[in-house]
């Protein structure tokens, strides 16, 4: 492991022998296995930069986005960034978070002990995966279920993790099982489903997507744009967003503190910063009455796939028109147009999106604490915690022929 000067102001060291790799999940021969952390992300720009030409780049992988979200984290948020190669060959660079987690702030809980234990659970994470989006964001997937891979890059985690005193290693998302880090003593547990639209590639205009539908949903649909009328959707440019973005960030607030966990809360300069690290790959559509914005989406295309990211509207104008639901049809409106393969709606209101053609997918948080005395205790807790077991109906809004 070699660690960066400025992360540590010293000389880097290299904990990590050869390694060879199994077959089909690693280059050919034998080679040197590196990961180095750096603190610093100026040291690092260029060559992260160099590497953002792939065509086929996770957007929340590239430096364009680390660069523009230094300053729009949350505030229990620290960001260390990771490198790792094989021999001299740099592979990849990636975010490490370090999330000052508190129980009693990140979930809503009515149980009176619940609360009260609550209180007691807090300390630092060390998380890997996106903060802020639904799905598997690593740039070592190729080699993550390679047990060697997983064995050195857990090592190198765990001796970071010690370093910055985190109780635990997180991991998030995985749509199945990872069985390199089971066999590394992580604990694995589901949390609420991604909600995720597969986008039918007959589908070149909304009215397709409408003759899909079964009489009930067609329905709902004409009911749900009748109670929008009278509301102006505009897709906002850069320079409207950092107008709105106070606005925006009211409305986002105001339906986040109704949910039944929250893991932060982006500060106001992140609908900016997003906007100017994806360009044209990020969207917020706004939706405005009489001149005042009531509420608002945002979308990010990352490569075949469209992700729905945070909205926000007013609670007592939704109930009237119906604004939530809009939107979910005009993002799979926007997803038809964009021709992509599917709509990551990412967790929570689970039913409703399943009302418009999304289907719940499992996902699995790996955790492992990094000291031996916690580890008992976590099978126990967690699932005690866990919203995992909201209670919610799956709808099928399509004619049988197609679901």
């Amino acid at each position: 492991m070699n660690i960066s000067k400025s992360f540590l102001n010293c000389d880097s060291l290299n904990f990590f022998e050869l390694l060879k790799p199994s077959a089909g999940t690693a280059p050919d021969g034998s080679f040197s296995l590196n990961f180095t952390i750096f603190e610093d992300l100026n040291e690092i720009a260029l060559k992260w930069s160099l590497m953002d030409s792939n065509e086929s780049l996770n957007p929340w992988l590239s430096f364009d986005f680390q660069k523009n979200m230094v300053t729009a984290m949350p505030e229990n948020v620290k960001v260390l960034y990771g490198c790792y190669s094989f021999g001299n060959e740099i592979k990849g660079y990636f975010p490490i978070y370090f999330y000052d987690f508190s129980l009693d702030k990140s979930f809503r809980e009515k149980n009176p002990i619940k609360r009260i234990l609550g209180k007691l659970i807090k300390g630092k994470i060390l998380l890997m995966g996106q903060i802020f989006s639904t799905g598997t964001n690593y740039p070592f997937s190729e080699y993550l279920r390679d047990q060697h891979f997983q064995k050195e890059l857990h090592h190198f985690l765990h001796s970071i993790a010690s370093r910055y005193k985190a109780k635990a290693i997180l991991w998030k998302d995985f749509f199945s099982v990872c069985a390199a880090l089971e066999q590394n003593g992580y604990f694995s547990f589901k949390y609420q489903p991604a909600m995720i639209m597969a986008i039918d590639n007959h589908w070149e205009t909304m009215h397709d997507y409408e003759q899909f539908l079964s009489s009930k949903y067609r329905i709902r649909l004409s009911r749900a744009r009748n109670k929008m009328k009278g509301i102006t959707w505009k897709t906002l440019n850069k320079e409207e967003i950092i107008h709105s973005q106070a606005d925006l960030h009211r409305l986002y607030i105001g339906i986040l503190s109704e949910a039944t966990f929250k893991m932060s809360t982006v500060p106001v300069s992140y609908f900016s910063s997003m906007k100017e690290a994806f360009k044209e790959k990020y969207n917020i559509t706004a939706g405005y009455l009489d001149g005042k914005l009531i509420c608002f989406y945002s979308t990010l295309v990352n490569g075949k796939t469209l992700e729905a990211n945070l909205t926000g509207f007013e609670e007592k104008t939704n109930l009237k028109m119906q604004l939530y639901l809009n939107m979910l049809f005009l993002m799979v409106e926007n997803a038809i147009k964009l021709k992509v393969g599917k709509l990551n709606f990412y967790r929570t209101a689970m039913e409703i999106k399943s009302s418009v053609g999304a289907v719940g997918k499992d996902t699995m948080v790996y955790i492992k604490p990094t000291s031996k005395w916690l580890a008992p205790l976590f099978p126990i807790l967690i699932p005690w915690f866990s919203p995992q077991n909201i209670v919610w109906k799956s709808r099928s809004p399509f004619k049988a022929i197609f679901s």
